[in-house]
């Protein structure tokens, strides 16, 4: 009886990826450069390049007009420069920053607005005078859970949150302009 020989053709990871694989991971690539082209100059100015030569070209395309075929070209030259790198750093700074000016307006000055409660205490009056029908004891006790998470230095600090969130939620309901300071 003849021994039967092991195939392992099908069974075995293929050489090259396919082409569909490529095309998602170019896709993705161009994605990412298409964010970096959106985001605000402070978070651009924060952000460590893998090299000098994309960062060049990226300030080249946010110089041009949003919503032109130069700026797409451009942003596709960038894509074409990330492929070369790991990109995985890149994208970690990208996900560890706040809120864009683009995705919310209002965002700064809302953390300008929280900073200046959690520092001056005559700021919460000032902000029931703003809007009349908010909690003042709420207020008054997120302002202190929020304290005491700075004053512990803690790395994950819900109460900064909540109260950033409780502020959003509350000038969006009366429909008050966020104001620069208070």
């Amino acid at each position: 009886m003849a021994e039967q020989e092991y195939f392992s053709g099908f069974d075995a990871e293929p050489e090259e990826i396919s082409r569909s694989a490529h095309k998602r991971e170019a896709q993705a690539v161009r994605r990412l450069a298409e964010a970096l082209g959106k985001l605000g100059a402070e978070a651009f100015a924060a952000l460590h390049f893998p090299d000098e030569g994309i960062k060049e070209a990226l300030l080249t395309a946010r110089s041009l007009k949003r919503n032109s075929d130069e700026r797409r070209r451009q942003l596709q030259y960038v894509a074409k420069l990330l492929r070369n790198y790991d990109l995985a750093d890149l994208k970690r700074q990208l996900s560890s920053q706040g809120a864009s000016a683009v995705a919310d307006p209002n965002a700064m000055r809302l953390e300008k607005l929280r900073a200046a409660l959690l520092a001056d205490p005559a700021a919460l009056n000032t902000l029931c005078g703003l809007i009349y029908d908010i909690d003042r004891n709420k207020l008054r006790g997120l302002i202190k859970k929020a304290r005491l998470e700075q004053e512990k230095e803690l790395k994950d600090k819900p109460a900064l949150r909540e109260l950033y969130q409780y502020l959003k939620t509350q000038f969006a309901q009366s429909g008050i302009p966020i104001p620069e300071k208070l």
